[in-house]
Formats: structure tokens, C-alpha cells, sequence
């Protein structure tokens, strides 16, 4: 694991450019936001209403203690801080906390979020800490069969945990991502350690959350997926693409063919024991816990 997380890290590490190349006006988060505008092709793939369904299913997070789990480049603990929440943010890479500090400096929300070096399978905080878990296109990552008892382990009973994510609903677009990027002038965005949820996710998120788990599709995201071949960018072939998905979307046995879902969950049952640390995590000797950033 700890050469995976490595793979990882570097992974992110290499993404983010320069703060001092950033324009602060695209990365400043305000109460209400519901798209990092750093990311300007977020909304045509219907980010917005998987923020929007995020937010919904957490509820009122004024006072509440927060974990953006996989924060990147900080959007997500932002807009839970400007909701009113106190907010720990989690990422292995160091680069993209660099950033995610700066866009909460910029934000002025710096007094409600403190941001962490350390990976999901082993997080740094107590049994119950939080309300609330939440995160963007980090589930995916992860090896769930450790982090989802973490998450269990972290959130207070009644918690709650909502997360964007990709999806391998559909074999057609798993196929596509198998094969397409890299060619037909399509960018290999993803990292070789990720891979959309499945079945086997879906298996260890409902061994620590049970019958309180959903996966939903606030819009379907299927045929714009096409738009990453570089001819179909053009504005008429996009329109047509999302006329495609809000017409896919109305049958609802399709919508689980969407490339994004929401996953959300309630942490039920009684309160957690001690913490255990997975024995090939504490056996292995090198994989050690970050220290916390300021």
C-alpha cells in the first residue's frame, strides 16, 4: 500500500502548477458555490447538481465538525467552511495542499480549516470526531476494505457521508476507458491506481454503512463523455451530446449508466471501539503517518 500511496502522491504532486501562476478569482469559494470555477469544464459535465445533491443529503453544517476526505485542491472543505462548518481536510499530496491552503487564504476561511498530510486507510483523528465526511473523486482511489471502517470509525453515530464520484456502472464507458486515452488526441487524466466504483466497492461501503447506503445520479452523464475526443469539442456537438443525456436521464432504469453518481451514507449502530489499525498496515514498518500541516 505504501508504494501505491507513493504512486499517488507523486501523481498529484505533478498536476499542480505554481500558486503564483494561479488567478485568485477562479479559486476563491463563496457560501453558495456550487462549481470550482478553476475547473471550467465542471459544469457542462453537471458538477453543480452533485455538489448541490452533496450538500442537500449532509443538511445544516453550521457548527458541525467536518472531514473533506481527498480534499485536492481544497473546493469541497472550502464550501463545507463557508456553510459554517469546522473542517479537517485530508490529501497525500503535499502540492495540492499547498494550493488548497492558499485558495482557503484567498477565500478568507482559513480560521475554519485546518489541512492534514495523511492517507484515508489510516486517518489521524479519534473514534467519533465528526458530524459529517464528504469528498470529490477520492472513494475511487482508495482500498475501501480499510477506509471505509475508518470512515465508520471517524464519524459519530447519526454522521453522515456524501461523496462525488465515478462510477462503473456502465460497461460501454469502462471499456472506452480502457482502451481510448492516450489516443484519438484524448489525455490520460486518471492515475494507473484508480478505477471508477464497482461492485467489490459497493461490497465493503455496505459492510460499514448497511442499508443507509445510495448511489444516485442527479443527471446522467453518458454521451457527453464524448465530448473528450477533440473533434466533438465544438459548442453545436456539445449541446447535442447534453440534449442526449437529459434524454437518457428520463428513463430511470439508465440513470446507473452515468460516468458520475453521488454516494451517500448514515453511520448507524451503536458507538465505535478502539481504533485497529489494519495488521499489514501496522506490520509493514514503512508506511507512516505524515505530520499534520499547518
Amino acid at each position: 500500500m505504501s508504494a501505491k500511496l507513493e504512486r499517488e502522491s507523486s501523481f498529484w504532486d505533478a498536476k499542480q502548477p505554481p500558486i503564483a501562476d494561479l488567478d485568485p478569482e477562479l479559486y476563491r469559494v463563496s457560501p453558495g458555490d456550487l462549481t470550482d470555477r478553476s475547473v471550467p469544464w465542471l459544469p457542462y459535465l453537471g458538477f453543480p447538481r452533485h455538489v448541490d445533491e452533496v450538500l442537500n443529503h449532509l443538511g445544516d453544517l453550521r457548527d458541525a465538525r467536518v472531514l473533506d476526505l481527498g480534499c485536492g485542491t481544497g473546493f469541497m472543505a472550502c464550501l463545507a467552511a463557508a456553510a459554517g462548518a469546522e473542517v479537517e481536510a485530508v490529501d497525500i499530496s503535499e502540492s495540492s495542499l499547498e494550493v488548497a491552503r492558499w485558495r482557503a487564504q484567498v477565500s478568507g476561511l482559513s480560521s475554519r480549516i485546518r489541512f492534514h498530510a495523511a492517507p484515508a486507510e489510516v486517518l489521524p483523528f479519534a473514534d467519533e470526531s465528526f458530524d459529517a465526511v464528504c469528498g470529490a473523486f477520492v472513494l475511487h482511489h482508495l482500498d475501501l476494505s480499510v477506509a471505509a471502517p475508518e470512515l465508520r470509525r471517524v464519524l459519530r453515530p447519526g454522521g453522515r457521508g456524501a461523496f462525488i464520484e465515478t462510477s462503473g456502472g456502465s460497461r460501454l464507458l469502462m471499456a472506452a476507458r480502457r482502451l481510448l486515452p492516450g489516443s484519438l488526441g484524448i489525455e490520460k487524466a486518471s492515475s494507473d491506481d484508480e478505477a471508477p466504483l464497482g461492485a467489490s466497492s459497493r461490497k465493503w461501503l455496505e459492510k460499514s454503512f448497511g442499508g443507509s447506503l445510495r448511489f444516485s445520479y442527479p443527471t446522467t452523464l453518458f454521451f457527453r463523455m464524448l465530448c473528450y475526443v477533440p473533434p466533438l469539442h465544438r459548442a453545436p456537438m456539445r449541446h447535442l451530446l447534453a440534449g442526449a443525456d437529459e434524454l437518457l436521464h428520463r428513463v430511470p432504469a439508465m440513470r446507473s449508466q452515468s460516468y458520475y453518481s453521488v454516494v451517500s451514507f448514515e453511520r448507524e449502530g451503536p458507538s465505535a471501539t478502539a481504533r485497529q489499525i489494519p495488521g499489514s498496515l501496522r506490520e509493514s514498518g514503512d508506511l507512516v503517518l505524515p505530520a499534520e500541516s499547518p
